[in-house]
């Protein structure tokens, strides 16, 4: 079951920096949200959605539900199996959906002459020194004419449609029209706020302080409409009967992040308004493995145990990405505990290999229920492996 949920307000999504008025006078904003505020998300709004006529703490006492979406204990047979940005056009009253992932970190920018550049991996010649194994490659920009010749070479910015990654991971160069900017997607605003004494009913002095807010952005010139898009799964029930299953309606409200923001979600029941023919997950066999979502691993940038055939030769990863959050007991609002705060590998990652793979899972050590690590897999050199 595909869900397209819609931001009707400002969000926030709150990093894993502490935020106290008085302490600190900005509290930052993630984007994407990550898979565990999705996730809460998503379980609350089945949960409330379950029985009208209960509280959401009264429905989480239902072993049924409970069975199903899981508690503060484990998530049950729920899944996340896709996670990603989303954009609906409406076309002759149609509504399309189209998936948006982050642009892959070995493809670089040129932003003197204006290209695409692609990190390769490369045997290390003779003399060069580095600290890492034997067995691993270096990457270069391996492509005659690629060299950089004084220009600035930076990550490619924005993010992909579902035709942008596949061409992205079948070694392509990307069409500018695959790539979505940012300010295209949303709008950072930032809100000013000043703590206040609940008891007096005054403010506190020396308690200003700022917030940044996300709003998503609605163009109506296209008729574009941007949000999240959520796969969901429930072990054991095929998807035609995930929706009867979890008496979810074809439409209706969710609240997102800090906040409680509301959210307008809609049930995608049908292929054809959703674009799959580009979809990444169409690539089942290759020696690249892209990371759509955070992985939480335990080896730092690599897991407990590799979910494939072989390991990687390099990788291409950025600075890591800390998720933790806050763990809330449905009945009471004010109990609950602080999630463990994970150093993960952030989407777009990319990791090369020598020798054809196939996924057998997710790449992650933890949170694979709700969409940590979800990968697809690409190619990088045309069938010049195992040279």
């Amino acid at each position: 079951m595909r869900l397209f949920i819609e931001p009707t307000e400002p969000l926030l999504f709150r990093t894993g920096r502490p935020f106290d008025a008085g302490e600190n006078n900005f509290a930052d904003s993630i984007f994407p949200p990550t898979p565990d505020t999705i996730q809460g998300a998503v379980r609350a709004a089945i949960a409330t959605n379950w029985n009208r006529e209960k509280s959401l703490a009264e429905n989480f006492a239902d072993t049924h539900l409970t069975d199903l979406i899981g508690d503060t204990k484990g998530y049950g047979r729920f899944r996340i199996t896709s996670f990603s940005l989303g954009r609906s056009t409406k076309k002759q009253s149609i509504d399309t959906i189209e998936r948006l992932f982050p642009a892959p970190s070995h493809i670089l920018y040129d932003t003197e002459k204006k290209r695409q550049i692609r990190l390769t991996p490369e045997k290390r010649g003779i003399g060069v020194l580095t600290n890492l194994p034997d067995d691993y490659w270096l990457l270069s920009i391996k492509n005659p004419g690629d060299e950089n010749n004084g220009g600035k070479l930076e990550p490619l910015r924005g993010w992909l449609t579902e035709q942008g990654l596949y061409t992205a991971l079948t070694q392509l160069q990307i069409d500018p029209k695959q790539i979505v900017k940012e300010s295209d997607i949303l709008t950072r605003e930032s809100r000013l706020g000043i703590g206040m004494n609940n008891k007096a009913k005054t403010t506190e002095d020396g308690m200003l302080y700022q917030v940044q807010m996300i709003r998503m952005n609605h163009v109506f010139e296209s008729n574009h409409v941007y949000g999240f898009v959520v796969d969901i799964g429930l072990d054991g029930i095929t998807d035609d009967d995930v929706r009867k299953t979890l008496k979810l309606p074809e439409q209706g409200w969710i609240t997102l992040g800090g906040e409680r923001r509301a959210a307008y979600f809609k049930v995608i029941l049908s292929t054809a308004n959703h674009t799959d023919e580009f979809a990444p997950e169409h690539q089942t066999k290759g020696n690249l493995l892209y990371l759509a979502t955070p992985a939480a691993l335990d080896g730092g940038w690599q897991p407990t145990k590799w979910p494939t055939e072989h390991q990687p030769i390099t990788a291409s990863i950025t600075r890591y990405q800390p998720i933790g959050g806050w763990k809330l007991n449905p009945g009471r609002y004010d109990n609950g505990e602080n999630k463990v705060m994970r150093r993960c590998v952030p989407a777009g990652s990319v990791y090369f290999f020598n020798e054809d793979i196939t996924l057998q899972q997710s790449l992650t050590d933890h949170g694979q229920e709700i969409g940590y690590g979800i990968a697809y897999i690409g190619q990088w050199n045309k069938g010049e492996a195992n040279q």
